[in-house]
């Protein structure tokens, strides 16, 4: 089996992942899991992309578009999600998407990948601490 690379498309204040399984967009408002089998097709036109999920002939599709992205990127999502379409889709792809507030920012890193916030604060509680015992000592 081949593992599928992740690909990320930005655009805008909108961000497309795609990583061999649900497409997730993330805005600033909300996060989109979007299941392949809720996809009809996803077409890159220029430089927008649009994921039209499929439905029932009565209803209208749900199209969830990013635009002002790069024109080979979104040329490359569109194929890769394109090429990993199961072969029978969900009959309502808008019910199987689940909408959530965005997750909270990680911490800014410092070097080798820790949060310096943290290791900031832990420093000064154990220089406390040494200069506490050392003045109990004394006295």
């Amino acid at each position: 089996m081949t593992a599928t690379p992740s690909l990320v498309l930005r655009g805008g204040e909108s961000v497309l992942r795609f990583a061999g399984g649900p497409v997730t967009l993330h805005r600033p408002d909300k996060e989109h899991h979007i299941p392949l089998a809720a996809i009809s097709f996803v077409h890159a036109e220029g430089r927008s992309v649009a994921i039209v999920l499929t439905a029932s002939g009565a209803d209208e599709p749900t199209i969830y578009r990013v635009a002002d992205v790069d024109e080979t990127g979104a040329l490359a999502f569109a194929d890769a999600v394109t090429a990993a379409l199961p072969g029978t889709p969900a009959p309502d792809g808008a019910a199987l998407v689940t909408t959530r507030a965005p997750r909270a920012q990680e911490p800014a890193a410092g070097a080798g990948g820790v949060p310096w916030k943290p290791v900031v604060a832990a420093v000064a509680a154990a220089v406390l601490l040494i200069a506490l015992a050392v003045i109990a000592t004394r006295g």
